[in-house]
């Protein structure tokens, strides 16, 4: 938001070019003029929201139903009654220090 400038994945546009053009453009040009007008606020809040509805026409949905399994990276963690397959966000969240427990079984989740 800061460099005011919006990536995006090719691989999931190639695959899903109407969505993209139709929602996902419109989802994240909501939050860089958000960004603009209203500096750090809810990401998804009042003001997103009103944004997606009042100048894109666009139902203010936070996610999308896209197929990522091709373009994911997972890595193998496990606790003591488990396997899990964390995506890398988790997973770099671990790297600096964060910790998840087993639902199951309380144990930490770590990497196999």
């Amino acid at each position: 938001m800061q460099q005011n400038r919006l990536n995006f994945h090719p691989i999931l546009y190639r695959e899903n070019k109407n969505a993209f053009l139709d929602d996902v453009v419109p989802h994240e040009v909501s939050h860089l003029l958000v960004w603009t007008l209203f500096g750090r606020v809810q990401p998804h809040g009042k003001e997103w929201q009103s944004m997606m509805i009042d100048v894109f026409g666009c139902k203010p949905d936070a996610t999308h139903q896209f197929d990522i399994k091709g373009v994911t990276r997972t890595f193998e963690y496990h606790c003591d009654c488990d396997t899990y397959a964390l995506s890398t966000r988790r997973h770099n969240k671990i790297l600096r220090g964060a910790q998840y427990k087993c639902k199951k079984c309380s144990a930490l989740i770590q990497m196999a």
